[in-house]
């Protein structure tokens, strides 16, 4: 239709934004997948281009031409087996169902912009509508995004521009050839009745409420001055609108309501979130205590649900900082939004990862959760006590959830740095974590809380050769690696050309083991002295091996200075 209107997108923030505030592992081995380069094309060309040579050639460039295709296949492939079962299991066929109607929708459109009708002219001309969209057709099917290979049926709407797949554990969302995820618990869903004046084919199964005129007069009528002034049916469509972390934001028109409202009620059914009865009162006490090295947690030497007596009306629990090397995030804010707001005092991060606000969050397992016995609980400490702000998605915690039980059994609960995302009128908060893998959790030599930098970069450390007898207590026979906290401190270099230049010592436990080189010295200097001139100890996290050259020690500092 025309008039001079003026459009806003309403697409929501690309996956790329969306992934700067987290993504999962299967979004990172989706990215590497298609960020892949395909190399059977090249082989196809150059089997062409030598055929020239020789028409022998065909009889071994086609095989060869075959043979990397596969493997280019297999290699931009990530596959996922889905054991679904029990309740879960339930909810996931429910919306599989629900998405039978959606397919079973005549039309269906993805609203990418919109815009308002504001002067009398563009109303007259716009069939007297009071906005305008443009939309994208919308396919819908069940065979999930190309570069992912599942065992079961991955409903899935797609469009030229975006497409969305829901999987049993998580939405993915990819844009051309980048991907993002977005937890269930995460995701808000909300079905409404669209009128909409269709001035393109007219869907079958579609509500006609009434009809206009493409060119209307003010009161409604026909612009007689127009020859060919088509009449225009009034219709209802239902619309499906999905918002959700990381500025995820999508609008799905369907040529039937009834599509729109059954794949509403399923997302939110999706949504439910682990609700145990009131949780317990934790205090954690807060103890700085580094070395000597500890025994290592045994997990298999567990109690069956890993709290406290029953007849303890407060948990006292000493916080333990876990490693920071990697990112979790936590679904279910939407929940908490007042917890997470009296977290930041009222601070507004926004999505621009410098703004978002630094917390210490601790880890709470919650094996008597009726709604999920693998539960993990995340609340956000501060000097006033604890709040929980969420949980970690279901997938996840049954990872972490055992050793995290360990930790409580030994009196502890597992604490990492963690950043509070969004806020405003239009945003709600989120948080997400700085937290290693499940199997890499502890650092052997830190019993408490401590202040550590940010594990960004792994930096190679010198002279351990001259102190194996201080290393070898720290390291643990069992593991590919040990990882330990270590001190920094301003000193020189012990010998070689930068001889009494500035050098930044290694310690674990007071002792040296060794010292950075003269290069890294001066790029770690001014945060080296600058933590000192504050009276705090630098520390960082670090990780210990053994190999042929001996005990060696890498540290894990920040990435730019």
């Amino acid at each position: 239709m025309p008039g001079d209107v003026d459009f806003s997108d309403v697409s929501g923030a690309t996956t790329i934004e969306m992934a700067e505030v987290g993504s999962s592992e299967i979004v990172t081995q989706l990215n590497d997948a298609a960020r892949s380069p395909l190399f059977w094309p090249w082989c196809l060309v150059l089997t062409i281009g030598l055929m020239v040579l020789s028409p022998w050639v065909v009889v071994a460039g086609a095989p060869l031409t075959v043979w990397v295709f596969w493997k280019d296949r297999v290699r931009r492939t990530v596959v996922a087996f889905y054991d679904v079962q029990g309740a879960e299991a339930a909810r996931f066929q429910q919306l599989v169902d629900s998405f039978a109607q959606a397919q079973a929708a005549q039309q269906a459109w993805h609203v990418v912009a919109s815009g308002a009708v504001v002067t009398t002219h563009q109303h007259k001309v716009n069939a007297g509508a009071s906005s305008l969209v443009k939309r994208l057709a919308l396919a819908r099917g069940t065979g999930g995004p190309r570069h992912l290979s599942s065992n079961i049926a991955l409903p899935s709407l797609t469009t030229s521009r975006r497409s969305v797949y829901l999987l049993p554990d998580r939405v993915l969302v990819r844009d051309g050839k980048h991907y993002a995820d977005i937890a269930y618990e995460n995701l808000r869903s909300e079905a409404t009745p669209q009128r909409f004046i269709e001035d393109g084919s007219v869907p079958s199964d579609s509500v006609v409420l009434g009809h206009t005129w493409q060119y209307v007069n003010v009161r409604g009528g026909p612009d007689r001055r127009f020859k060919n002034n088509r009449q225009l049916p009034v219709l209802q469509y239902g619309r499906l609108t999905l918002t959700g972390g990381g500025g995820y934001s999508a609008i799905f028109d369907f040529s039937t309501s009834r599509a729109s409202s059954a794949l509403a009620d399923s997302l939110r059914t999706m949504a439910t979130v682990p609700v145990a009865p009131a949780p317990p009162v934790l205090a954690y006490e807060h103890r700085q205590v580094v070395d000597p090295p500890l025994p290592s947690i045994d997990l298999d030497r567990l109690v069956d649900d890993g709290t406290k007596p029953a007849d303890a009306a407060v948990a006292v629990l000493s916080r333990r900082r876990l490693s920071a090397q990697g990112r979790v995030t936590v679904v279910g804010e939407s929940h908490y939004q007042p917890a997470l707001r009296r977290a930041v005092r009222g601070a507004v991060p926004g999505t621009d990862p410098a703004r978002h606000v630094p917390v210490v969050a601790a880890l709470v397992p919650e094996p008597g959760n009726p709604a999920d016995r693998y539960a993990v609980r995340v609340d956000v400490v501060t000097a006033g006590g604890s709040e929980p702000v969420g949980y970690l998605s279901r997938s996840t915690a049954r990872a972490y959830q055992r050793p995290l039980i360990a930790l409580r059994n030994q009196g502890c609960v597992g604490t990492c740095p963690a950043r509070v995302t969004g806020g405003g009128a239009d945003r709600s908060y989120g948080i997400y974590l700085h937290l290693a893998g499940p199997e890499a959790l502890l650092l052997e030599n830190l019993v408490g809380e401590a202040d550590l930098f940010e594990p960004a970069r792994q930096i190679t450390v010198t002279r351990e050769e001259d102190h194996q007898a201080t290393l070898a207590p720290y390291h643990r026979g069992d593991a590919s690696q040990t990882l330990v906290v270590a001190e920094l401190a301003s000193s020189t270099v012990s010998r070689g050309k930068h001889r009494g230049a500035f050098a930044v010592e290694v310690r674990l436990g007071g002792a040296r083991v060794g010292e950075l080189t003269a290069a890294m010295s001066t790029r770690y200097q001014h945060l080296v002295v600058g933590t000192e001139k504050r009276g705090v100890k630098p520390r960082c996290e670090a990780a210990l091996t053994h190999g042929e050259r001996g005990y060696q020690i890498d540290l894990y500092l920040p990435g730019t200075q």
